[in-house]
C-alpha cells in the first residue's frame, strides 16, 4: 500500500511539473502575451486548443481498457507517455525563437501524452481504490501531490521566466517524466496479463449505456453549468493592473498550490465519507466562494491570500463532485467513464476562460466579472434536487 500511495502522490506531481500548468506554464504564458502579442481572450484560445488532448480523454480511455501494452494495463502506457513527453521537451529545447505554430503543435502533442497519463492515473486510483472503499482517500491524495507539485514548479517556473529564457524552461521540463519512468517500471505492483479488461467494442458499447443514463447527463450537466462561470483572466489583470513581476508569479503559483493541497487534505479528512446530497451542496458553495475571493485581489498580499483560500475551496468543489461520480462508476470501464467525467470539467473551464477572456478584452472590469461569475455559480444549488433524483432513480433500476 506505501507504495500506491506514493506513485499516486508522483503521477500528479509529474502532471504538475509537465503540463498542468507545467514548469514552463508562466514563461510560455508571458511569451505568448509579450513576445507573440495575444490578446487575454487569444490566450485562452491558444490554451482550449493544448488542451484538447483533456477534452478527448474517453478515447484514451477506451484504449487503456480494452488493450495491453507490454503485457501491461498501466507499465507500458506509462512508460510510452513520459518518454514522448521528454522527447518533445527536448526537441523545442533545441530552437532559439518560436512562432505561434510551432508552440501550439508542442503544447498540444506534449499535452495529448500527459492527458493519456492521466487517465492511467485515474484508471489506477479507481481500480485499486474502489474495492477496498479507498478512492476519497487517493483522490485526496492525488490532488495533495498536485499542490505539492504546483508549490515547487510554480516557485521555480517564476525564476526561470524571470531570470532564463524559454529553451531553458523546456529543457528543465524534460527531467521529471524520466523519473516517473523509473519509479513505474520500479515500484508499481502489475503481473502481465494477455489482455484487456474488455473488448474496444464491449468498451464503446457499455459507455455509451453509461453515457445515456440519466444520472451521468445529470451529474455532467451541473458540472457543466459550474464550470463554465466566466472567470477574468488573472494573468492579464496582475501583469497590467497590478504590475506583478515574473518571480512573484512565481511565488503567487507557488502560495495557490499550497491552497490546493490544503484543500485535497482538508476534504480527505473532514468530507470524503458525506453523503451524495451534502457533497453536490459542498461543491455549490465552494465554487462560488472560490470565485467571489478573486474579487478582493488589490495588491500583492491580498493577492497570495486570496489564492490559497480560492484554489483551497476550488479544488473541495471539484472533489466533492469527483467522489460523486466515482461512487456511480460502472465497473469494467472505469478509465473510460470517469475520463468523461474529467473531460467535462475540462470543456466547462475552457469555455467559461475563453468567456471571461472575451468579456475582459471587451472592457467589463475584472471586479464586475469575479462578482459575476459567482452569482452564476448559484444557479448551481438549484439544480441539487434534480440531480439527486436522477441519480437515486438510476441506482434503483
Amino acid at each position: 500500500m506505501p507504495q500506491i500511495f506514493v506513485l499516486t502522490i508522483l503521477f500528479y506531481f509529474i502532471q504538475t511539473y509537465v503540463s498542468n500548468p507545467g514548469i514552463s506554464s508562466l514563461a510560455l504564458s508571458i511569451y505568448l502575451k509579450e513576445t507573440i502579442g495575444l490578446s487575454a481572450s487569444e490566450s485562452a484560445h491558444f490554451v482550449a486548443i493544448a488542451f484538447l488532448p483533456w477534452m478527448i480523454k474517453p478515447i484514451f480511455g477506451a484504449i487503456a481498457d480494452s488493450f495491453v501494452l507490454f503485457g501491461y494495463k498501466f507499465k507500458g502506457y506509462f512508460v510510452i507517455c513520459y518518454g514522448l513527453a521528454t522527447g518533445f521537451f527536448l526537441f523545442l529545447a533545441t530552437l532559439k525563437s518560436y512562432s505561434l505554430p510551432v508552440l501550439t503543435v508542442g503544447a498540444l502533442l506534449i499535452s495529448t501524452c500527459i492527458a493519456f497519463s492521466d487517465v492511467l492515473a485515474d484508471k489506477f486510483m479507481i481500480e485499486v481504490g474502489k474495492p477496498i472503499g479507498k478512492t476519497g482517500q487517493l483522490q485526496s491524495l492525488q490532488w495533495a501531490g498536485l499542490g505539492l507539485g504546483g508549490v515547487i514548479t510554480s516557485y521555480l517556473g517564476g525564476q526561470i521566466a524571470q531570470h532564463q529564457n524559454l529553451s531553458f524552461a523546456f529543457l528543465v521540463s524534460a527531467v521529471l517524466p524520466l523519473a516517473g519512468i523509473v519509479a513505474v517500471l520500479i515500484w508499481m505492483p502489475e503481473t502481465k496479463v494477455k489482455s484487456g479488461t474488455i473488448s474496444m467494442r464491449q468498451s464503446l458499447h457499455s459507455l455509451w449505456a453509461a453515457l445515456r443514463s440519466p444520472s451521468f447527463l445529470a451529474i455532467a450537466g451541473f458540472v457543466f453549468l459550474l464550470g463554465t462561470m466566466p472567470l477574468p483572466p488573472l494573468l492579464y489583470y496582475q501583469r497590467d493592473v497590478l504590475k506583478f513581476s515574473e518571480d512573484f508569479f512565481g511565488i503567487l503559483g507557488a502560495f495557490s498550490f499550497l491552497g490546493v493541497g490544503l484543500g485535497a487534505i482538508t476534504f480527505g479528512i473532514w468530507f470524503r465519507q458525506f453523503h451524495q446530497n451534502t457533497l453536490l451542496k459542498l461543491s455549490v458553495f465552494a465554487s462560488v466562494l472560490s470565485a467571489l475571493a478573486i474579487a478582493f485581489i488589490f495588491d500583492k498580499n491580498s493577492a497570495i491570500l486570496v489564492q490559497v483560500f480560492s484554489n483551497c475551496a476550488a479544488i473541495i468543489a471539484f472533489l466533492s463532485l469527483s467522489e460523486v461520480f466515482v461512487r456511480s462508476c460502472p465497473e469494467m470501464i472505469e478509465g473510460t467513464f470517469y475520463a468523461c467525467f474529467v473531460s467535462v470539467v475540462n470543456l466547462a473551464a475552457t469555455f467559461g476562460a475563453i468567456i471571461g477572456g472575451w468579456l475582459y478584452d471587451q472592457g467589463f472590469a475584472f471586479l464586475l466579472l469575479a462578482i459575476g461569475a459567482a452569482f452564476y455559480g448559484i444557479l448551481g444549488w438549484f439544480l441539487i434536487p434534480f440531480v439527486n433524483r436522477k441519480i437515486i432513480r438510476d441506482r434503483l433500476q
